[in-house]
């Protein structure tokens, strides 16, 4: 019987300890199908909003972005190229009048050459270094380098100069291998540097202002949150009764073992108590997302911590 534990307390109070502790026992056993059920159903609705926005993340958002930075790419280096080509062509026709190597109608035909030479090379190596820039910037590498630099101002050279070559001859292969290369070069600087700030914006934007799609997953994890908690209320409550009670009793070395499992299993709840309250109130977009995956964690640990309670109160109910 209770009447029989070392308790350094009075009767009433170890009475009391009894009976909450049954009732929890109880409580546990009518609800554990329910509790199980709400706990699924809430890691699954969180494994769920997590999946597709990774999904996004790692697929659907490397490739518009992708394309977007293509796009940017093609069009500075175009421009740029084109502006950096009339600057090398006219250095080369130039250079050729001094020594007597060219015609005024040479070095028109030329300069020509050498602009659609650069804008050609600077727009497609831009196409491409801004397409693959940007990719990497969204699977979150490292997009800048000495290396990378090179290889884009040595495709653009290369394209630049063919192309103003077949149009304009030494003065346009001048031209185009100038133009194009440096156009290649900013091109894929700015594709980068401007979608690098495309994508700092969508973090800033707020949850309850975004899409029709994240309102509902904001919606679901409030329900299916407030639905688990609500399956382990009962519970809760009354550890919080048998926390009182062993307050009382800290003395009293039989009942560590519960009070510690008690005050272990009451944190764990206010954590993910908490965790939900949060990500109701946040606005960041990221930051609602990581009070989902924290959510979702803290439920597994409530289920694990309220299984062993039941294990704790077992061991002491059946102590001699």
């Amino acid at each position: 019987m209770w009447s029989t534990f070392r308790f350094n307390t009075s009767a009433d109070i170890s009475k009391n300890l009894r009976a909450s502790l049954e009732n929890f026992v109880r409580l546990y056993g009518q609800r554990k199908d329910d509790l199980q059920q709400a706990s699924e159903h809430f890691m699954h609705a969180a494994a769920l909003v997590d999946k597709k926005h990774e999904d996004f993340d790692d697929k659907t958002a490397q490739a518009l972005l992708g394309m977007f930075g293509g796009a940017i790419g093609t069009v500075f280096g175009g421009v740029t190229g084109g502006v950096w080509a009339a600057l090398g062509a006219v250095s080369a026709a130039t250079y050729a009048k001094f020594c007597g190597n060219i015609n005024a109608a040479s070095a028109t035909v030329g300069f020509v050459g050498g602009v659609f030479g650069g804008v050609v090379g600077g727009a497609f190596s831009g196409l491409i270094g801004g397409l693959l820039g940007v990719a990497a910037l969204a699977a979150g590498r490292e997009v800048h380098g000495i290396v990378s630099d090179s290889i884009w101002f040595t495709v653009g050279f290369a394209i630049g100069g063919a192309t103003g070559s077949t149009f304009g001859g030494s003065v346009g292969a001048a031209g185009g291998a100038v133009g194009g290369g440096f156009g290649a070069l900013h091109a894929t600087k700015a594709a980068v540097y401007l979608v690098r700030k495309a994508i700092d914006f969508p973090s800033k934007t707020k949850v309850r202002k975004g899409n029709g799609k994240l309102k509902k997953e904001v919606v679901t994890m409030q329900k299916t949150g407030a639905d688990f908690i609500k399956s382990i209320k009962p519970l809760v409550d009354e550890l919080k009764t048998v926390q009182e009670i062993c307050d009382q009793m800290a003395s009293c070395d039989a009942v560590k073992g519960v009070a510690n499992q008690t005050a272990k299993t009451l944190a764990a709840v206010n954590a993910m108590e908490k965790t939900m309250n949060d990500s109701q109130m946040e606005a960041d977009e990221s930051e609602f997302l990581r009070c989902v995956k924290e959510a979702s964690s803290q439920c597994k640990i409530i289920a694990v911590e309220l299984q062993m309670m039941r294990e704790e109160v077992e061991k002491l109910l059946v102590s001699p």
